[in-house]
Order: structure tokens, then C-alpha cells, then sequence
């Protein structure tokens, strides 16, 4: 089994970023940058100077901040001010409750929104070396997202996306019972739903995904345990299977609030005790040794 240790959002604010840089220190060996984050300037300059040996995805996003094409370009997907206006589920609603016309004009701004991104960073770091993405809640498995994606790859080379497909596993508990009983598991029946669709069509267009994913069940509050029982769930799959471990070790500070002024959900998530957590587990030890056995796939 392969692993790759990811942490999303870099770039997201300064306090983000460098709590996922610090992550480096311990077994994280891959991160996803945000193209339209309010530190991605900064945050792409020290990943090229002091990190670029190590694994860097394009973190597409279309449900948190200021997009990156201006407001008049991408009406459909964003506020007056720039800012994206729907989550996962209102894009989903969005594009199959419009007319066939409707579907057309959000399409093609998904498309122009997420190429922008992904020519941003690589104007940064180039893309000889070929281009991972993933999606920020995993949006680029909606179908219409996927097929932009798609499409954008048939000009860029698109090497590597990421996918949440989960195997299910138990680790039931008072502590752990939310994971259960909440959306995270409407989340991880929808995920995996969606992403064994799109291992289809990455495999007609010979680009690689991850065999399995680790990081729906208990996305927000992973912990060691939580990884062992998913690691025991589907290590004797295969061998040579391609596992990837998501985190969330990116914690924000009170001082960097503004950027949430539209999106107070995300503020939440970012101040929450369990990115600090989180963080902790990735410099650890404990986790250290329970991934030493197995291997980093190359960049």
C-alpha cells in the first residue's frame, strides 16, 4: 500500500498556510494549494523556496472566498462582490433544477473559473512535470464539475485527481457517534457514489486517481485511531494499491476573521480546536510509525 499524507487549503490565510508548512516536519508529504486564497501569493513563493520537493495539488474550489475571474465573468457562481455564493449541495441544486440552457451558462463558468485557477499555479510552478488536483469538499466530483475538469485536461496535462471514494469502517463510540449519525455519512454514500463514476472516465482518459481515500467519515476531527481502522478496512485489498489521507491541520486566528465575513460556516472550521488536532497528529510519533510501513508514491 502507498499512502500520501495530504493536508488541503494552503494558502487559504497566513496562519493556514503555515500551520500546514510546520506539517512538513512530520509525515505529511502532500499538499493542495488554493489558487484564490488571501495568502496564495506568499504561500506558492515559500513552497517553491523551501518545499518543492514535496507533493503539490491544484485545491479546486467554488464554495468559499473571492473567485478568481472578476464577478461580471462567472454571474452564476458568485455575489456582486466576487465571492463565491453556493456550497456543494446549492451548486448540485442549481445546475439540475435549471433548464437545459441554465446548465449550458453554469458549465461553461465552471470551466472558466476552475482553468483559471489552475493556470494561476502553474504560471508559478510550471506543469512539465504534470498536474494533481483535487477539489475543495471535494467539489470536482459533481458531474458537471468532473466534465469541465475533463475537458480543461484535454489541453493541460492532468496526471493525477484525487477521489473520496471510502471503504466504511467502524469506530463507534459517544465521542465518535456524530460521525454516524450526521451528514458525514450522507456525505460518504454521495462521495463514493460520485467518485466511482468518475474512476470510469479517468481511466478512458489514462489519468491516475487514488484507489482509496481516507478522510469522509471523520473529516474535521480525524485522529489515530480513525486512520488505523481505515487503513485495517481495505489494506488487504492490494498491494500496490494508492491510499490518500486527507487532514485538515490548517488552523486560522481570530485576527484573520474578516475573511470569512461571507462564509461564517468556514470561520468555524478554520478557529476549531480540532485543526490544532489535527496538526499534532502529523508531527507525532504515533503516526509516524503507523505509516513507516508503508511507501510514498513519487510526486
Amino acid at each position: 500500500m502507498k499512502l500520501i499524507i495530504s493536508a488541503d487549503d494552503l494558502g487559504r490565510s497566513q496562519a493556514v498556510t503555515d500551520n500546514i508548512f510546520s506539517c512538513f516536519n512530520g509525515v505529511l508529504s502532500s499538499t493542495s494549494i488554493m489558487a484564490n486564497g488571501d495568502d496564495y501569493d506568499r504561500a506558492i513563493a515559500v513552497f517553491r523556496r523551501d518545499f518543492i520537493h514535496h507533493r503539490l495539488s491544484i485545491h479546486l474550489n467554488l464554495t468559499e472566498g473571492r473567485a478568481c475571474l472578476p464577478a461580471e465573468a462567472i454571474p452564476n457562481l458568485v455575489d456582486a462582490d466576487g465571492y463565491f455564493r453556493h456550497s456543494f449541495f446549492s451548486l448540485l441544486v442549481a445546475y439540475y433544477r435549471g433548464s437545459p440552457a441554465k446548465r449550458r451558462v453554469i458549465s461553461a463558468q465552471v470551466e472558466s473559473e476552475i482553468k483559471a485557477q489552475i493556470d494561476k499555479v502553474c504560471r508559478e510552478i510550471g506543469n512539465t512535470a504534470g498536474i494533481n488536483v483535487d477539489g475543495h469538499q471535494h467539489i470536482h466530483t459533481l458531474p458537471f464539475v468532473f466534465h469541465a475538469l475533463l475537458k480543461i485536461g484535454k489541453t493541460l496535462p492532468i496526471d493525477y485527481v484525487r477521489l473520496p471514494r471510502e471503504k466504511f469502517f467502524l469506530l463507534f463510540n459517544r465521542s465518535t457517534m456524530f460521525n454516524y449519525l450526521g451528514p458525514n455519512l450522507i456525505k460518504h454514500v454521495l462521495l463514493n457514489f460520485l467518485s466511482s463514476r468518475c474512476a470510469r472516465f479517468l481511466r478512458q482518459h489514462s489519468i491516475a486517481c487514488n484507489d482509496y481515500f481516507i478522510g469522509v467519515l471523520f473529516t474535521g476531527n480525524m485522529s489515530l485511531a480513525s486512520i488505523k481502522k481505515a487503513i485495517a478496512a481495505i489494506k488487504d485489498d492490494n498491494d500496490n494499491m494508492t491510499v490518500e489521507i486527507l487532514l485538515h491541520p490548517g488552523g486560522s486566528r481570530e485576527d484573520e476573521a474578516t475573511y470569512w465575513k461571507k462564509h461564517p460556516g468556514f470561520r468555524a472550521y478554520y478557529l476549531s480546536d480540532n485543526r490544532e488536532k489535527e496538526r499534532a497528529l502529523l508531527q507525532s510519533g504515533e503516526l509516524s510509525d503507523l505509516t513507516d510501513a508503508y511507501t510514498a508514491p513519487e510526486r
